[in-house]
């Protein structure tokens, strides 16, 4: 299969004024940006993971007794793109509270948690990738006002352990709610 293999750049910054430490030019940019490339590949599909599995612990929860209706509301309302990921998150929160499927201090974290991941996803979708001279790699992106991510191994460690975590809650509600039929 052909990989495609764009030109890639990458903008500079240092600012002046600033009293901490310059890092200065990266060493390894081309391998560097390979890795930011391919974890940012790897945090939009993860979210389209997050997203069936989502999909598929609603419906199973709501539609255990028939499998037809459970295809049906997969296929034809919840599955398509008539509803955003914002939709799909609050509704399937909103089910874990009516239905006290998760104790409140799980739902929490957990609502907190799918906040990071769509915003994370939303950056990464349409944000820039710099070099600061102080800070390293940052991502750049605009979510209610210009914001900034430092991507670190920290940055990253911490992003797998959040859809980790989401994954996670997803999968024993899928586990406990499985079709009678």
């Amino acid at each position: 299969m052909k990989e495609f293999n764009f030109p890639k750049a990458i903008t500079f910054r240092l600012d002046i004024d600033r009293g901490d430490k310059i890092i200065g030019f990266p060493t390894n940019v081309d391998k560097d940006l390979s890795v930011i490339e391919r974890n940012r590949s790897e945090i939009l599909a993860a979210m389209i993971t997050i997203e069936d599995r989502i999909i598929d612990a609603m419906s199973k929860f709501l539609f255990k007794e028939s499998k037809q209706k459970r295809d049906y509301f997969i296929n034809e309302i919840v599955g398509t793109s008539d509803f955003s990921f914002s939709f799909k998150r609050k509704a399937f929160t909103r089910m874990l509270e009516k239905f006290e499927l998760l104790e409140p201090d799980s739902i929490r974290d957990l609502k907190a948690n799918l906040n990071k991941l769509m915003l994370w996803r939303n950056a990464f979708a349409h944000g820039e990738v710099i070099h600061d001279h102080h800070d390293g790699y940052v991502l750049k992106y605009y979510s209610g006002g210009h914001k900034e991510l430092i991507l670190n191994s920290e940055f990253f460690i911490n992003a797998e352990d959040v859809f980790r975590s989401c994954l996670y809650v997803c999968n024993g509600i899928v586990q406990t709610h499985k079709l009678k039929t």
